[in-house]
């Protein structure tokens, strides 16, 4: 095999979009644990009950199909990068000359025994979230976009369906503090307009019914949902492959594993050398692609790689529930519900590239 392409993440589709538009000479496989890729942009939409099952999935197996692409479904779980050998859980294992990893991240988790549902990886998401919709004392920890966005997209189905609105929400600093003082001020006001309960604190401890805070608050709670920001593939952690602090594979700025150049990786499941403050979010995984696939082509040719340069900002919009949504662009925070149908028409438009 030339090149493996494992995860079927933003980068990785771009790829495979290239592809189906102008054929490669060399054979490219993509191993991926699901025929399909679900949007996790359009979650939001389906959580609140606004998109059905096929509309926010990519059918990787069709996607691949179409580009001449070899699809391969199985999971990784060794990597030999100086002997450029994959094995997957199948036991089969995969020989490359050129790799490239787009796996996403995971969610971290808390002890104890309350019952507690994860979202990644992202083809667990529907049963999921359809649980924890329905629960009695549902409870989102995380203050960031996706821990505010999924629970107001709870809180708004919960509304519609007949069942008692009363998502909380834990955040160890302001919601959306990351994102601007506008945005964590707006979202706040809209957090409480929709009737969210919103505690600015830790949790200590567990139990089967309730959450206890650092400050000694206690909080009913039937089902957590751990929304605490991305954490680091266990499968790069037992491989030779440079790791950051935090165990996401370590790329340059070319986005290649310095010591073993064959080796590339894009999306939330790397940290760049130059930029290791990068958010991991889809929209850099989108920027980086072109690099990624550019320089895909450079090494196979031995021809000088280029390097990413991520924007300093950009454009990004929550679903906050009831089709409306929250603009955010550097400092500017806009809401409304020209804002969802701005982010609907987006959605819209990329999960159409993949039809």
């Amino acid at each position: 095999m030339d090149l493996l392409l494992v995860g079927g993440g933003h980068a990785h589709l771009g790829i495979l979009r290239r592809i189906r538009m102008k054929a490669v000479d060399y054979n490219v496989t993509l191993i991926s644990a699901s025929t399909y890729q679900y949007y996790s942009g359009m979650f939001s939409g389906f959580t609140e009950g606004l998109y059905a099952e096929h509309e926010i999935r990519i059918n990787l197996a069709e996607l691949c199909e179409q580009a001449g692409v070899t699809f391969v479904e199985d999971t990784i779980v060794h990597i030999d990068a100086a002997n450029r050998k994959l094995v997957g859980a199948t036991g089969k294992v995969y020989d490359f000359k050129l790799v490239s990893f787009d796996i996403g991240s995971r969610v971290g988790s808390f002890d104890g025994s309350i019952k507690q549902i994860e979202i990644k990886p992202n083809y667990v998401f529907l049963n999921e979230i359809n649980t924890f919709r329905e629960t009695a004392f549902p409870v989102v920890v995380g203050g960031g976009a996706a821990g505010v966005e999924m629970a107001l997209s709870v809180q708004a189905w919960r509304l519609n369906n007949g069942f008692k609105p009363n998502v909380t929400v834990i955040s160890s600093s302001p919601l959306l503090s990351s994102v601007s003082e506008k945005a964590s001020s707006k979202i706040m006001k809209i957090v409480k307009q929709k009737g969210i309960v919103v505690y600015e604190d830790e949790i200590k401890e567990t139990s089967r019914q309730q959450l206890i805070t650092k400050s000694g608050k206690r909080i009913a709670c039937s089902q957590l949902l751990p929304l605490t920001g991305p954490q680091a593939s266990s499968l790069f952690a037992e491989s030779s492959l440079t790791l950051d602090e935090n165990g996401f594979l370590l790329v340059e700025s070319t986005l290649q594993v310095k010591d073993f150049p064959w080796v590339f990786g894009a999306g939330d499941c790397v940290t760049i050398r130059t930029y290791p403050e990068l958010p991991k979010n889809g929209v850099y995984a989108v920027r980086q692609e072109p690099v990624l696939w550019g320089n895909i082509n450079l090494y196979l040719t031995g021809k000088p790689l280029k390097s990413f340069v991520p924007q300093k900002k950009f454009l990004s919009i929550l679903s906050v529930g009831q089709q409306e949504g929250l603009f955010t662009y550097g400092d500017i925070a806009l809401y409304g519900k020209w804002a969802w149908r701005l982010k609907h028409s987006i959605d819209v438009k990329f999960m159409g590239k993949h039809k």
